[in-house]
């Protein structure tokens, strides 16, 4: 079953989190027009920081639905239920830890990183965000282990709808005492979101628990928190080396650009350009990584578990077909469209669609390496990552000082994010195929996917083309993207990649 629970996982997670990210996107559109690229820039530049706290815990959801996966593929179900619990106490006390540090270290993180004074209230604003998130998390790790993804995706789309409507809300009505102010009403969303969110899986959790014989044999709560420590370390610290690779940009990218003479003001919106609107929309295709892995993991853990090999092989070759199907024409897209998806989305202010299509090209490799990972992390070689992201920072790093002082300025840092990421998912790859020795089919994973692509991205350069001597441009490109998804989805069909029929009865159970 665990083959068809990737592709399950994977398609429920994805819509979810593709939902979640266009309800996003009724965010983005409100708040650039009350704040603008400065306001945008500050409202970003707290992000980073935020991410590389909650990374700090996000080994332990994803050791959470491994060890969960294993112990229910062999009838520990009572150990399965003490996992749970041991990460649930694990998630409050990093969570607690990490808003403690953004609300009393603040002023601190400003002066170290060189920020602008006008971030401190957007700091605070999301300082309780990481208690919230990673207890949340942890439900959501404990669902994908049980592999249902449904609340876990259910759960995102109620955070991003708090998000939008308390984000927005609050930074109209604090806008006239200031943009930083307006810029921290935003950032409160996300803590609200987030809390909303907890309430829901908690709500839910009464409906899905593990059951259990008491008289089970079992390893003791210490023992099994041990383990979780064991693998979601390296995890945690691949995570945290990852969500450095923002924080590169947020401490890097504003500095270069102050130091080859924009000025503070030029230097935050570019940057507002760069993470405000390009890393907006290429997360949207970076949700089916997040998919993708969430999905692969207890799946690859659970035939790992069992020691079926044919299964194993199945369930990598489902991964990366998956990664193939469903990036390759989001990222082409995102491509092609740059300009008049950015002009759509933020109503005529296209500035950094450049920056948009050297990012989409990253995406593609980003939710290639992702997929890899999770591959490996289910294999237990948690440390793998570890050291292949440490070497793709590193490399972020370097290509961002010889490119951002150059002519490139803004699309230095997209570039050296493109190198990075290259570099990660081509070592990724060649590490799966070591440690597995899997046979790719070719054809059904590469092959398919890339035509189908092909033929689509020439559909919609001919149809925006043709349609935009007639119509308006933003209409021509909402036409546009809707006809190259239906030609995608006809070549999906045509090829015999995916049977659409087996699909729809696989989601409805």
């Amino acid at each position: 079953m665990s083959q068809k629970s990737i592709i399950k996982g994977t398609i429920i997670l994805s819509l979810t989190g593709i939902i979640a990210k266009f309800l996003g996107f009724f965010f983005r559109i409100p708040l650039i027009y009350l704040i603008g690229e400065e306001g945008i820039g500050i409202y970003q530049i707290t992000y980073p920081l935020y991410t590389f706290l909650l990374a700090i815990s996000s080994g332990v959801p994803i050791a959470l639905s491994k060890m969960i996966s294993e112990r229910l593929a062999v009838n520990k179900n009572k150990e399965a239920n003490i996992i749970f619990r041991s990460a649930l106490l694990l998630m409050f006390l990093i969570g607690s830890l990490s808003s403690f540090i953004l609300i009393f270290f603040a002023k601190d993180f400003i002066r170290i990183f060189n920020w602008n004074n006008k971030v401190y209230y957007s700091i605070l604003a999301i300082a309780l965000a990481p208690l919230f998130t990673t207890v949340l998390s942890a439900f959501r790790g404990y669902y994908q282990g049980i592999q249902n993804m449904f609340p876990a995706g259910l759960s995102q789309i109620i955070e991003q709808i708090v998000r939008v409507l308390i984000g927005v809300g609050l930074a109209y009505i604090l806008l006239p005492y200031g943009i930083e102010f307006a810029a921290s009403g935003a950032s409160f969303g996300a803590t609200m979101g987030s809390f909303i969110g907890l309430i829901f899986l908690i709500i839910y959790f009464n409906k899905s628990k593990i059951i259990y014989n008491k008289n089970e044999c079992s390893k003791d709560f210490f023992s099994i928190t041990a383990e979780i420590i064991k693998i979601g370390i390296p995890i945690s610290i691949a995570q945290t080396i990852g969500s450095i690779m923002a924080l590169i940009d947020s401490v890097l990218v504003v500095g270069l650009l102050k130091a080859s003479g924009f000025d503070d003001v030029t230097a935050t919106s570019l940057y507002g350009q760069l993470t405000g609107k390009a890393f907006v929309l290429i997360n949207v295709p970076l949700t089916i990584s997040v998919a993708i892995a969430q999905s692969t993991v207890p799946a690859i853990s659970e035939s790992y578990a069992v020691k079926s090999r044919i299964k194993l092989n199945r369930n990598i070759n489902m991964a990366y077909k998956m990664a193939m199907i469903l990036a390759l024409p989001s990222c082409a897209g995102l491509y092609t469209l740059a300009r008049p998806i950015l002009s759509l989305i933020f109503q005529g202010l296209d500035g950094g669609w450049q920056v948009l299509q050297i990012l989409s090209i990253s995406a593609f490799f980003i939710i290639l390496s992702q997929t890899s990972t999770s591959i490996l992390n289910g294999l237990g070689k948690t440390y793998i990552p570890l050291f292949v992201m440490l070497i793709g920072s590193l490399l972020k790093i370097m290509f961002s000082y010889i490119l951002i002082p150059t002519n490139l300025n803004i699309l230095g840092a997209a570039y050296s994010t493109l190198i990075a990421y290259f570099a990660i998912s081509l070592i990724d790859i060649i590490l799966v195929i070591k440690y597995t020795n899997v046979i790719v089919n070719i054809r059904e994973v590469v092959i398919y996917p890339l035509l189908s692509t092909l033929v689509m991205i020439f559909a919609v350069i001919f149809s925006y083309l043709e349609l935009n001597k007639y119509i308006g441009a933003d209409l021509t490109t909402v036409i546009t993207i809707f006809i190259g998804g239906v030609i995608y989805f006809l070549m999906l069909h045509i090829t015999d990649t995916f049977n659409f029929k087996d699909i729809v009865k696989l989601i409805k159970g």
